[in-house]
């Protein structure tokens, strides 16, 4: 990663503060995917199985050592004025060389429809040109997923490729993978 190139530990949208987890989020987070569990199940490659607590502490842990290491850029979704937590996103597998960066998101069922991720790719998304100087950033998701890609079609992104029988799903089929992707922010649409 560049010296130049700094990635806050929070950021704010209309509605949303995004900030890093922290240990202390760990029951939240875990009874956000508790009850999302059956949705993050058909979509999720890490969610196999439900999270126990334990593991919920492991991924706030790490997930604070990658952004610490700029490996990835995780963050939890909190209503500014409640702080309840309606998810998580972040950019994953970064390279900033180039640089560019892939944006990731899940909802907790409980707050989807409400257009919180589509409000927080289109931060994030600003935030990677802007602020990264990003040259491009992607989205990828199951093809099947069609809340999911509705995030980036409705924000302008180009989809780009379909990788057909590119991934496992975990009931054992064999899924294609949509890859949205926008080089420039004049591109962005509002919404």
């Amino acid at each position: 990663m560049s010296e130049a190139i700094q990635l806050p530990e929070t950021l704010e949208t209309e509605r949303l503060l995004l900030r890093v987890p922290r240990l202390q989020d760990a029951p939240a987070v875990n009874a956000a995917i508790q009850a999302s569990y059956p949705e993050l199940h058909e979509w999720m490659d890490w969610a196999v199985q439900p999270q126990t607590l334990e593991q919920t502490q492991t991924f706030c842990r790490d997930a604070r050592e990658r952004w610490l290491r700029a490996e990835d850029w995780p963050l939890l979704m909190f209503l500014r004025d409640s702080e309840t937590l309606v998810g998580s996103t972040g950019l994953v597998r970064p390279n900033w060389s180039v640089p560019r960066a892939e944006i990731g998101y899940w909802c907790h069922t409980a707050h989807t429809g409400r257009g919180y991720v589509t409000e927080v790719t289109r931060a994030l998304t600003t935030f990677c040109f802007e602020a990264i100087g990003c040259r491009r950033v992607e989205i990828r998701m199951d093809s099947c997923n069609a809340k999911s890609y509705a995030v980036p079609e409705r924000l302008g992104f180009k989809l780009e490729a379909l990788l057909e029988n590119d991934a496992r799903a975990n009931d054992g089929s064999l899924r294609d993978t949509r890859i949205y992707a926008m080089f420039d922010l004049a591109a962005l649409k509002t919404v």
